[in-house]
């Protein structure tokens, strides 16, 4: 589904040409994070930069850790930290509330490392993404001056777009926003404001990855869109309804949870702590770092796949972990030789069981709901970090063979970077569109067709106001029964209007708009405030249960006087004023819009202010 972020339109970049737009794609992952950009002149001729050059590191990667280091008041990023420092990793996670992680993760080592790191450091989540993002952000700025001139550049209005997982809480991605303006990144420009939306990550890996050279797809055909990034493990489904250009629907409900990566290296750990015993107490932040990085997530890791059980996988021990101990221990496998532990295939594997059984219970449920509705998955794309895993291709391939659901993979670097190139596409087919900042027309003034695009979107959830009800005996409920002492006649309380229920799939070309009305007795001011509700259950209830929770407050402007209010008298001769409205929700991307209309008129669009719960 697209997000729970809501927002007003972003202000068009005022005093620009068209073609005078740069947009630039974040990925800002748990483990690595990744960039890309383009000009109009570069989308219309299909070409996306990506950014492979980092501080630190001689080779070309499509990502840089996300990782931070603090010291002597400078912050190191990225590949800059130092072999031997214990840098601030995982931050992304701490973003989510503890009621929104299960039981489980609470206590996740990776998660309670990362909140002492917080207490440590003396800084909060967005703080501490707020940095990173500063880094990145000099760095990508750094390297299109260096491409393009600096002055070239400086004539450019920025449009930005950062990817998110599915799965967030409005919350979260409101707390990303915050971070972004913290770190600069939305500073005004000589070339104008910039802009920002966020695009859900399996989302933007889809849009990059379906429309790839040489990808060939057909009408009617369902793909699943799975994004085995380093925290979270995102999926999505598109059902194929046009081609050249490819048009797309989601085709059921998205799915998603904490199963990426970092928890495949967790195990690994655990194997080696339990393995080396007291010897692993006495490595170094460096020897650690030695095994896990170079010895695990550089080389074994995203080489293994299993069949071959007569192979052997050696991770050598900094000689620090033995002091004077022998440098053998073959009492027990695996066996320690010279200094080096000798892992079997079947221990390797081990390392994946627990984060694939996440995995396939994702796939599975995925295929299920799509059967139901009598459609047929057709492939399976890897996207994201552990999806250029060969042993999660091979693992999928050989689950799924006899549905004939194919596995499919880029190969170099494109699983690594399909969702910042797909941050690219989004931000000219869609997040500028809807910004006002580059408008359909436009794109096809300047020759710029869109190859693909997503045309509709399935709730995860329900999202609604609550209201109140001429009382009924029949439909509601003697509890929900109060007195309107304006109207001077019985209501039910505590009954909701859902804008969009969970399952249901919305178009971003029909926005979806319910009528209400207040009553006041004074001049309640020019602000409009209103309180939106969410539902997660699989049919969400006539009235606000324990299940409705609220979701955020928005408010707005109003340009209608207190004396244009329609006026009603009561009984008693008093007076009262009646405002009726309209409320628009309006799907867009990561976000949702929301729109408050007063006499067919759009209220406060360039003041609206959301604050979550």
């Amino acid at each position: 589904m697209f997000a729970t972020t809501l927002a007003s339109r972003p202000k068009a970049v005022e005093d620009h040409d068209d073609d005078d737009i740069l947009v630039i794609g974040i990925d800002f992952g748990t483990t690595f994070s990744g960039a890309a950009w383009a000009t109009v002149e570069d989308f219309a001729s299909d070409q996306i930069n990506l950014i492979t050059s980092w501080p630190g590191i001689g080779r070309e990667e499509g990502k840089v850790p996300t990782e931070l280091f603090y010291e002597d008041n400078q912050i190191m990023w990225g590949y800059e930290i130092p072999a031997d420092a214990d840098p601030v990793r995982w931050f992304k996670l701490l973003l989510l509330k503890e009621e929104d992680l299960d039981p489980e993760m609470r206590s996740n080592e990776f998660i309670l490392r990362g909140r002492k790191m917080l207490k440590e450091n003396g800084k909060t989540a967005v703080d501490l993404i707020a940095d990173y993002l500063r880094a990145i952000w000099k760095h990508i700025i750094e390297t299109i001056n260096k491409s393009r001139g600096e002055s070239v550049v400086d004539a450019l209005a920025f449009h930005i777009v950062i990817t998110v997982p599915a799965i967030w809480k409005g919350y979260a991605r409101q707390e990303m926003e915050e971070a972004a303006n913290k770190a600069g990144l939305l500073n005004r420009r000589a070339a104008g404001d910039t802009t920002m939306t966020f695009a859900p990550e399996p989302e933007s890996a889809g849009l990059s990855t379906l429309c790839e050279p040489g990808r060939k797809v057909k009408v009617g055909e369902v793909y699943m869109i799975c994004d085995a990034g380093g925290g979270t493990v995102d999926l999505i489904s598109y059902n194929i309804g046009d081609i050249d250009p490819i048009s797309m629907d989601e085709a059921v409900e998205g799915t998603g949870g904490l199963c990426g990566g970092i928890f495949i290296d967790e195990a690994f750990e655990r194997m080696c702590k339990a393995r080396l015993g007291r010897k692993w107490d006495r490595l170094s932040k460096a020897g650690i770092k030695e095994i896990m990085k170079g010895e695990w997530e550089h080389a074994i890791k995203p080489q293994f796949k299993p069949g071959n059980n007569q192979k052997e996988y050696i991770v050598g021990i900094p000689a620090e972990a033995f002091g004077r101990e022998s440098l053998d221990d073959t009492k027990r496998q695996p066996f320690i030789k010279n200094g080096r532990i000798h892992f079997s295939s079947s221990h390797i594997q081990g390392a994946f069981t627990e984060a694939f059984a996440g995995i396939d219970a994702l796939v599975n449920e995925q295929i299920r709901k799509a059967n139901k509705q009598g459609l047929k998955v057709a492939g399976i794309i890897l996207v994201g970090g552990l999806g250029a895993s060969p042993y999660l291709y091979e693992h999928l391939k050989k689950k799924h063979a006899s549905a004939g659901i194919g596995i499919l993979q880029s190969g170099g670097m494109r699983p690594r970077t399909a969702i910042c190139r797909g941050a690219v596409i989004k931000g000219f087919i869609d997040g500028l569109s809807a910004g006002g900042v580059i408008s359909q027309d436009s794109l096809a003034a300047i020759n710029i067709e869109a190859p693909i695009k997503v045309t509709s979107t399935v709730s995860r959830f329900s999202l609604g106001m609550s209201y109140r009800s001429p009382f009924d005996v029949s439909q509601h409920l003697t509890e929900d029964r109060e007195w309107d002492s304006d109207e001077e006649v019985w209501k039910a309380g505590n009954q909701m209007q859902w804008f969009l229920k969970r399952g249901e799939n919305s178009s971003k070309k029909d926005p979806i708009r319910h009528s209400f009305y207040r009553t006041y007795r004074k001049d309640p001011g020019p602000r409009f405030q209103a309180t939106l509700f969410q539902c997660e259950d699989e049919v969400p209830p006539s009235r606000a249960t324990a299940s409705v929770s609220q979701l955020c407050d928005i408010s707005c402007m109003i340009d209608v006087p207190w004396n244009k209010f329609k006026t009603i008298k009561k009984s008693n001769g008093e007076k009262i004023r009646k405002l009726s409205f309209e409320v628009e929700m309006v799907p867009s991307g990561a976000s949702v819009e929301f729109a408050i209309y007063i006499d067919g008129r759009r209220q406060g669009e360039q003041n609206v202010n959301v604050v979550f719960q």
